[in-house]
């Protein structure tokens, strides 16, 4: 019998898709991951000037994957034996020059070229210019998925015209819920600030969500209690940046999270890991 026949996928784009997200999910369906892409939205940081001995640093915590701009994958992963999962940030605002504005800066070949396991690209939901953002995230997604390329979508309540609503619940639903619909594969989004807040927005998105570690916290228990909040409500994961990579060491803190978000450890026992 011909295998063929019953796995009609066996050689479509469909089959990469799945393997990709397999590698970002692992078994458990679950993602600790570290974004290093906040140089051009945020500014250079004294630890993303030495981005290579903070990436080093990181990696020693075994994050699921890694999210970078193109231009920097190279340097961190040419000539390593380094395997964590690479994920390609295609599109970038700026909170000085152009907040509520993603200018797209990667496609899908530069992810397929540097053979990444995902592209992600940001939206400013409720931004003026939400309208070419959807434009953009759409076109990205199809193209991507005749690749077997997943998209990660930012989806970030943002913009301008919410007024007093911005970052509230609603508008969070409303940013992951657009991401959704225009057929993105993972949702990062904000964090609504309680297990029961962000629960309403994991049950009104049919993807699995994933969110913001945000702003840097006070303390390390703080991020470790978000993330137990977010696991709570039925999220898959969260993505990290400046809670790990400005941490006194990045690869115990990456280890905490780990233990929140894989192993279900509550943050007094994870925290046990950053002594």
């Amino acid at each position: 019998m011909n295998p063929y026949a019953l796995n009609p996928v066996g050689t479509s784009s469909a089959l990469g898709r799945q393997l990709r997200l397999r590698r970002l999910l692992g078994q458990d369906g679950r993602m600790m991951s570290v974004a290093l892409d906040q140089a051009v939205p945020r500014g250079v940081a004294p630890r993303l000037a030495h981005i290579t001995s903070t990436f080093t640093r990181i990696v020693e915590g075994e994050p699921d994957a890694f999210t970078v701009f193109k231009g920097i994958a190279g340097h961190l992963l040419w000539d390593t034996d380094i395997t964590v999962p690479l994920i390609i940030k295609g599109s970038t605002f700026c909170v000085d020059f152009h907040p509520t504005y993603d200018a797209t800066v990667a496609g899908v070949r530069d992810a397929i070229r540097l053979g990444a396991d995902a592209l992600a690209i940001g939206i400013s939901a409720g931004s003026q210019h939400q309208a070419e953002m959807l434009e953009m995230m759409s076109a990205t997604t199809e193209e991507a998925h005749q690749w077997g390329i997943p998209v990660i979508c930012h989806a970030y309540p943002s913009g301008e015209m919410w007024g007093d609503r911005k970052g509230s619940t609603e508008s969070v639903i409303y940013a992951a819920r657009a991401a959704a619909e225009c057929g993105t594969d993972i949702v990062k989004t904000w964090y609504t600030g309680s297990a029961e807040e962000f629960r309403q927005v994991v049950e009104a998105v049919p993807t699995p969500v994933v969110a913001a570690g945000g702003a840097p916290a006070p303390k390390p228990i703080n991020v470790l209690e978000q993330a137990a909040a977010v696991m709570e409500a039925g999220g898959v994961g969260m993505t990290c940046g400046r809670n790990i990579w400005q941490a006194e060491d990045p690869a115990k803190m990456v280890r905490a999270l780990r233990a929140v978000v894989h192993d279900g450890a509550t943050p007094s026992d994870a925290a046990g890991l950053l002594e």
